[in-house]
């Protein structure tokens, strides 16, 4: 998977990405797909555990708001078919 960094995001997220990602991969797989209708309130649902997650314990040099809105900007497709794929052991 590719990212696409812009010129506006912080240097330090940039260094992040491979530490969000992971992250990323932690929240998803301590999330039951099954317990949410459908992609949207799952989607939501992994967005809300990463602010909990960002608030408590934070990125050190990374704003939560700035790692967020990278992950709404890029990875929402990820997230998304990671629900669609979960879907066939529900």
């Amino acid at each position: 998977m590719k990212y696409i960094i812009t010129e506006q995001q912080n240097t330090s997220l940039k260094r992040r990405l491979y530490y969000i990602k992971e992250l990323l991969n932690v929240v998803l797989g301590n999330m039951y797909p099954c317990d949410y209708s459908n992609e949207s309130y799952f989607y939501i649902g992994v967005i809300y555990e990463l602010e909990t997650f960002l608030d408590l314990e934070g990125i050190k040099g990374v704003q939560p708001e700035e790692v967020i809105d990278f992950v709404k900007q890029t990875l929402k497709d990820y997230i998304i078919q990671y629900y669609i794929n979960s879907q066939e052991d529900c």
